[in-house]
């Protein structure tokens, strides 16, 4: 019986988990639940799982993700934003698995993350569908990896003028054509800025430069991702949109159910590949362009978007403003952050800063 820890547990990822869990109680057992703040839907959790440990994030603190993954064998990690650095550290030095889900804690503190599992026997395992698809690839290949194609749905707004994108309401990026997910990475999808932060989260993941990385935008989402290796052949991973894939393949050694169905055949006939628009969606180029920053500027352009997302959300920003506050704010702190080590500490308080610095901007009290 595997014992799971779901940090996130009310989210996308953290339902479609317990999808999986509830289809496999014969190996499968939850033993921590923990949610940001949806109490109601954790508690419907907690009535039908009956884990051992069970809170919330905006109650409990940070603190509340450490205590969670104590007595797991896996834990699935799928919390936004930097908090569950510190429990993924945890499990790493504790040869505890980790799944994971969550962009940012790599993002910011990808280093420090790879510095444990280097000395662990722990597996750090990707549920993002295009890691995931990314290591299926990797499975067995002798050859050497030439460039990885990390492909884009282009989200809502892939056809927009630049004019036409100036006006897009918060409604309509919350309507993405492929996928159900949570308002944060719908956005993030709208903007491309979730290509930016996969870049970061390919380059370590699996050990390359950002520049042997491209974005590939393919709008049917059945190509989750593909590989060039060094003799010109090319591997791809093919599955319908469902996150549960991904999942299952961390939760179970063998998977066995397919949640996404079958590939229609006849659809792979009309898929299409274009090259990334970076005039019209220059956040993707941040994954690219961060690597020229001191470590701790990846989490300032995190905490940045964030808040321009929130801010977004609110019909307080326009969606063509996002790269140039998210670069501006980055400028500012670049030279305060160089030589500073990057630290759990420090990536606490830049993290802070930054969003601090991109209220002031937005809301017009900094020129």
């Amino acid at each position: 019986m595997r014992k799971i820890a779901i940090l996130g547990s009310t989210g996308s990822i953290g339902t479609q988990t317990l999808d999986i869990i509830r289809d496999n109680t014969e190996s499968l057992k939850v033993v921590s639940l923990v949610a940001y703040s949806n109490a109601a839907k954790l508690s419907e959790q907690v009535s039908e799982f009956k884990p051992e440990y069970y809170a919330l994030i905006s109650v409990g603190g940070d603190e509340c993700l450490i205590k969670a993954v104590q007595n797991c064998d896996l834990a699935v990690v799928a919390t936004r934003g930097i908090c569950a650095i510190e429990s993924i550290l945890y499990c790493l030095n504790r040869n505890i698995d980790v799944a994971i889900a969550n962009k940012e804690a790599l993002v910011c503190a990808g280093e420090i993350i790879f510095d444990a599992l280097s000395k662990s026997s722990a597996k750090l395992i990707p549920i993002d569908s295009e890691h995931y698809a990314i290591s299926q690839c990797l499975l067995n290949n002798r050859l050497d990896v030439n460039k990885i194609l990390l492909t884009a749905s282009g989200g809502p707004f892939w056809n927009f003028s630049k004019k036409e994108l100036s006006n897009v309401t918060p409604e309509q990026a919350l309507k993405h054509p492929n996928w159900n997910m949570g308002s944060k990475i719908t956005i993030d999808s709208a903007t491309m800025m979730n290509k930016a932060l996969e870049v970061i989260e390919a380059s370590y993941l699996f050990g390359v430069n950002s520049d042997a990385i491209q974005i590939v935008v393919h709008r049917q989402s059945i190509v989750h991702s593909m590989v060039e290796f060094s003799d010109g052949s090319i591997i791809a991973q093919l599955a319908n949109p469902d996150m549960r894939l991904p999942i299952q393949s961390a939760l179970l050694d063998k998977p066995c159910k397919a949640y996404a169905g079958g590939v229609n055949m006849s659809d792979m006939l009309t898929l299409t590949f274009e090259k990334c628009n970076f005039e019209n969606f220059p956040c993707a180029k941040l994954g690219y362009e961060i690597k020229q920053y001191p470590p701790l500027c990846a989490t300032v352009m995190n905490a940045a978007n964030d808040v321009c997302v929130e801010k977004f959300l609110k019909s307080q920003l326009s969606f063509n403003d996002f790269y140039n506050i998210i670069i501006r704010i980055v400028n500012y702190f670049a030279k305060e952050v160089s030589g500073k080590s990057l630290d759990i500490d420090s990536i606490k308080i830049y993290d802070s800063c930054a969003r601090k610095y991109a209220e002031k901007i937005i809301d017009g009290e900094l020129c």
